[in-house]
């Protein structure tokens, strides 16, 4: 695949759409589907063509690349009526990057299988700023010499892509990692808390926390921003990551495995997410330790929020903690 070939692109949010500018900055030609067609528009300005539906990219693409939202817009696009399976034919290879559980990934490999086409689960990480910078990490599940031979697809937005098993094997390790994000995010909430009350200095206690053993990826993210109530928009969001949360404690139960840290640091997230905060960013998980609760918000954003509050169940939000 060394020749440009035209490449479909599905999921064009806060991800997928600097993962398609990648692509077409190296030269593919790609034709892009949008579920809203105001989001592909940058793209189309940019020299992709507009699908009117996803079955019409699958007619028209060799490879074809989702980066969606959500389970229920990876059904929608892919086995919804003009769906991308409806279209697969024998030697074509689809690509979702979307984090979803790995049974659903499984179920449209078997789709796809049956029309003699492949699957891979390639979720990612690093967030939409290495995603502009084409420095994502792919986690690969599938056919490994199918991965190959999409690599140099991948290439033109991650720095590197580890292969680690069958479909499906992608997501449940991304599913681990974002069992760290959110256990990481919610030490960071409460580290901010505690460094607010006792008045420390927030770039100083940066410098200092970075440098040692309780460094990490959320801690310098969060920090000194954690200090700051906002209200800005983010890629990375409270209430996108409780979905995704769901999914961690669904394959944790399916594995027998029990999750205490990770179902404490549940708690601040549903409660934000339920008071209505959550849009806003990650670092702003340390208003669950406010003393008196965001404006606007309701019953359970308060300090009584905190970790070991019961979870509840998923709320809105976009994609978070990649």
């Amino acid at each position: 695949m060394s020749a440009p070939v035209r490449v479909g692109f599905t999921g064009t949010g806060v991800m997928g759409l600097p993962m398609a500018r990648r692509l077409l900055a190296a030269g593919h030609p790609v034709t892009v589907y949008a579920r809203t067609p105001a989001k592909a528009q940058p793209l189309v300005e940019a020299g992709a063509e507009r699908a009117a539906t996803p079955a019409r990219i699958a007619q028209d693409c060799e490879v074809v690349i989702g980066c969606l939202l959500d389970e229920q817009a990876v059904r929608d696009v892919y086995l919804g009526e003009n769906g991308l399976l409806s279209a697969a034919r024998p030697g074509q290879l689809f690509v979702e990057h979307g984090t979803v559980a790995p049974a659903l990934a499984r179920t449209l490999a078997g789709h796809a299988k049956r029309r003699g086409a492949g699957f891979l689960d390639v979720p990612v990480t690093g967030g939409p700023q290495r995603a502009r910078d084409g420095l994502l990490t792919g986690i690969a599940g599938g056919d490994a010499a199918q991965l190959a031979s999409v690599r140099p697809l991948l290439d033109a937005y991650c720095s590197e892509v580890v292969h680690v098993g069958a479909v499906g094997k992608g997501l449940e390790l991304k599913l681990v990692n974002q069992l760290l994000v959110s256990v990481h995010v919610a030490a960071a909430a409460e580290a901010a808390a505690l460094l607010s009350r006792l008045g420390l200095p927030p770039r100083e206690s940066k410098r200092v926390l970075m440098s040692g053993w309780g460094a990490s990826a959320m801690l310098d993210h969060c920090l000194p921003a954690a200090l700051t109530p906002s209200d800005a928009v983010s890629g990375a969001t409270i209430g996108g990551l409780v979905p995704v949360q769901a999914l961690v404690a669904d394959l944790a139960a399916r594995s027998d495995v029990p999750l205490r840290v990770f179902t404490a640091a549940r708690g601040p997230f549903n409660a934000l997410a339920r008071a209505g905060a959550g849009r806003r960013d990650l670092a702003q998980l340390a208003r669950a330790y406010d003393p008196v609760p965001p404006a606007g918000s309701g019953p359970g954003s308060g300090p009584g929020s905190g970790p070991g509050s019961a979870p509840a169940g998923p709320a809105g939000g976009r994609p978070a903690g990649r």
